[in-house]
């Protein structure tokens, strides 16, 4: 296999795996919305104990704390694609269509080995090295 192909290949990948974090930590960032407001809620329709009290507050401290790591991981992604990955991608899509033809065309001429001798008027063994004579 071309290494050429394979690190194209590897960097779209990469372009797409950020594209692919991006919307899961933004669905994972509505659904930790979600979950404080139905803490809140619960807080606004329900009456409960201390303990209760105590319980509901520390859900909503562990959800405020996983959506702020959700929220840093966000920023740094879209950060990466916006200023990295939606500036490159298209040339990087190009060049790996290069690449494929290139390849392609290479492998195909290796396949067809067409050689024209430069000195010698053929490249048969039989003409070219005859038993008891010496090489040209």
């Amino acid at each position: 296999m071309c290494k050429a192909k394979h690190y194209a290949e590897q960097m779209i990948n990469i372009f797409n795996n950020v594209k692919d974090d991006i919307e899961k930590y933004t669905e994972e960032l509505t659904r930790l919305q979600l979950l404080e407001q139905d803490f809140l809620h619960a807080i606004e329709n329900e009456n409960f104990n201390v303990v209760e009290g105590y319980k509901l507050a520390k859900e909503i401290k562990n959800t405020r704390n996983n959506r702020r790591d959700v929220k840093i991981e966000l920023d740094t992604l879209i950060n990466l694609k916006r200023s990295f990955c939606d500036k490159h991608i298209g040339q990087l899509k190009c060049t790996y269509g290069n690449i494929l033809t290139q390849d392609e065309i290479l492998l195909r001429q290796k396949e067809e080995k067409i050689y024209r001798p430069r000195i010698l008027k053929t490249i048969n063994l039989k003409v070219i090295v005859p038993l008891n004579r010496k090489v040209i």
